[in-house]
């Protein structure tokens, strides 16, 4: 009793752990070879135990330890190995069709049914091998008892073997899938990342033939003045800021020290052209120097000043460009004096808010967004009788 109900556990216990992890039990064929192995094991070590338990036990406690007597321990537990092989098939394909209580029914029949065969024929091999104890099937009882015990024995374990051993393949399979899905999400992140650096190159190539076509102009119009030697400075300023470009290329990320360094270079180009319809305004703050930012980020909000400012303005034109840090973030300004946005009303104006037709500002909000996400702003101040101011505010990322 105490067994059966051990059992019952097991196959009870065993089947909602399954039930948890799959509605359904499975094994694909990669998990059967290993539980067969183990049951092999799990057999020679249950045989061999109960014959050496037989010997000890019975033949030298009830009897002189002959050869027959050995002889018939021995072919007893090959008898009892021989009769667990169907039952394994027996339970295996249970296994795959029934549930718990029904499973547990079947298994106590199966040990019955076996246990009975069993002792038929251990009470006969004994008689056959030793030539005695014909009165032995007197007491067939006390044999079928033991046969019973030790068939529900072999099923307690059988069934604890094969429920471990699909936890395990199922705990592998699910651990394997894990790190599978971890590969891919690695591989996705990773193919993301190479897809947005490839945004972040094609938007950066947007703006040095744009700010390339507009200065070789300015060259040409100082050659064709016969001011060689202003022609000379902007052709030199041209190479020192296109060999920052290209120097900061493979990262994309500079410190906005840096940025402002090249900046420079571009407004003393424009400088040149402009002359003296121009001056330029910096304020920066020590601690915003090291903070890193996208490179030629600055440069195309200069231009836009440049173009929209600049070029309609008979008088002097002021671009003031600042740096700030506040709270975490950078926030960076480039305004102008000029006529404004005509087509805007005064006030202040997200890039949610406004379509920026212009390739300069637009490609500033492509790369903000595609570097930041929603984390950064772009936010424009039109002022018709004061001019345009253009604000970026960016997380700031001096682990870069």
């Amino acid at each position: 009793m105490l067994f059966t109900c051990v059992l019952s556990s097991i196959i009870y216990i065993n089947g909602v752990i399954i039930k948890s992890m799959n509605n359904k039990i499975t094994v694909d064929h990669t998990e059967v070879r290993p539980i067969v192995l183990k049951l092999w094991f799990m057999q020679a070590i249950f045989w061999t135990l109960l014959t050496v338990f037989s010997f000890f036990s019975l033949t030298l406690w009830y009897a002189s330890p002959d050869i027959s007597h050995i002889v018939y321990d021995l072919l007893q537990s090959l008898i009892g190995l021989a009769l667990t092989i169907p039952m394994h098939w027996i339970y295996r394909s249970m296994l795959k069709q029934t549930g718990s209580v029904v499973l547990l029914v079947w298994s106590l029949a199966v040990v019955l049914v076996f246990s009975f065969i069993w002792s038929i024929l251990r009470i006969s091999t004994f008689i056959l091998v030793t030539e005695e104890g014909h009165q032995l099937w007197d007491d067939f009882g006390g044999w079928y008892f033991s046969g019973f015990f030790v068939f529900l024995c072999w099923t307690a374990i059988y069934y604890s073997l094969y429920f471990y051993s699909v936890a395990t393949a199922e705990k592998y399979r699910r651990i394997k899938q894990v790190e599978r899905s971890r590969g891919e999400r690695v591989k996705r992140l990773s193919a993301e990342k190479s897809a947005a650096e490839a945004k972040m190159q094609m938007l950066r190539y947007q703006l040095n033939p744009h700010f390339l076509f507009n200065t070789l102009n300015a060259v040409n119009a100082l050659i064709t003045s016969n001011e060689s030697a202003q022609a000379r400075e902007t052709i030199e300023k041209l190479s020192m800021f296109l060999r920052f470009a290209l120097k900061e290329e493979k990262t994309g990320w500079v410190s906005l020290a840096s940025e402002i360094e090249a900046l420079e270079l571009y407004l003393g180009i424009e400088l040149i052209r402009f002359a003296d319809r121009l001056t330029i305004e910096f304020d920066i703050d020590d601690a915003a120097l090291n903070v890193k930012v996208p490179s030629l980020l600055l440069q195309p909000m200069a231009e836009n000043s440049i173009k929209h400012a600049v070029n309609v303005c008979e008088d002097t034109c002021l671009i003031r460009v600042s740096a700030s840090v506040t709270d975490d973030f950078l926030t960076l300004m480039v305004s102008d004096n000029g006529p404004g946005i005509a087509s805007l009303e005064d006030g202040t104006f997200t890039q949610e808010d406004f379509e920026f037709s212009g390739l300069g500002i637009r490609n500033i909000i492509e790369r903000v967004d595609n570097v930041y996400g929603d984390k950064a702003s772009v936010t424009l101040e039109n002022k018709k009788t004061v001019g345009l101011s253009v604000f970026v505010s960016l997380p700031i990322r001096n682990n870069l």
